[in-house]
């Protein structure tokens, strides 16, 4: 009797041990299933796609996340910012490469006029005259807004402008009852002079002047001089610069008779 008890115990213990062995292999096949089927660790933000740009409290940190969302937060909070710093900066320079003038506006580029002499009718007359003949042809600028208005230049932007002219005067001498040479002596001198007036009114500035006497040339035949001018000075946008001389007969050889205007 104790025989057969002692085999039944051992039959329970071994049907025990092999239902923990067989729950134990079932559990592993399923723990294998699941790590099988399981797909593989991905990192934050990567479906949405992953972004870091730097922190707005802190531009030496770096916040992470996902692209369209970190993108959208990082405009909204420094859109403002560089908006009003590009703005700023090209303000600025509009403001100092960028000039109004006169029915319109130019940029970089800056007004010229240079001008050269043409042939004129000859005049007796001693009083001072503008020189109105100017040759617009080869070798002339007249660029950028710039426009010539019986023998005056018409500046088209307020702004500062070297002006300058140069002359060449030529006379003959006269002969007394001897056939001698007689200087000019009785003559005023020459002026030549650089004047400035506006088409807003008609007022008459003299801006530049040089004042040459007639002298007696050892050739005894005829004397010949240059004169010239040059200033800087302020315009403003619709001024008109000429050039008067007296004795305009005596303003011989015109391509050396110049006149020229440029905004520094």
């Amino acid at each position: 009797m104790g025989t057969k008890l002692d085999n039944l115990k051992k039959d329970k213990t071994k049907l025990l041990t092999l239902g923990v062995f067989v729950t134990d292999v079932v559990i592993l096949i399923i723990v294998l299933i699941i790590l099988w089927v399981m797909p593989e660790p991905r990192t934050p933000g990567e479906e949405c796609g992953y972004m870091c740009l730097p922190c707005p409290q802190s531009e030496s940190q770096v916040c992470c996340g996902c692209r369209a969302e970190r993108l959208n937060m990082y405009l909204e909070e420094n859109f403002d910012k560089s908006y009003a710093e590009v703005d700023t900066e090209y303000t600025k320079i509009y403001n100092t490469r960028i000039a109004k003038i006169y029915g319109g506006y130019i940029g970089d580029v800056k007004p010229v006029a240079h001008m050269i002499g043409e042939m004129r009718e000859p005049s007796e007359d001693m009083k001072t005259h503008p020189v109105t003949k100017w040759y617009l042809g080869n070798n002339c600028l007249l660029l950028n807004g710039m426009s010539m208005h019986s023998g005056r230049m018409r500046v088209p932007a307020t702004g500062y402008y070297h002006v300058y002219s140069m002359l060449d005067i030529s006379y003959h001498y006269e002969k007394d009852n001897s056939r001698q040479s007689v200087a000019p002596t009785e003559k005023s001198s020459l002026v030549h002079s650089i004047f400035l007036s506006n088409i807003d009114n008609n007022e008459e500035i003299e801006v530049l002047s040089t004042c040459h006497p007639y002298e007696f040339s050892r050739n005894d035949i005829f004397g010949r001089f240059d004169t010239y001018l040059s200033s800087d000075i302020h315009l403003t946008a619709g001024d008109e610069v000429y050039v008067k001389v007296s004795n305009i007969s005596q303003v011989n050889s015109p391509p050396k008779n110049i006149f020229g205007i440029y905004m520094i």
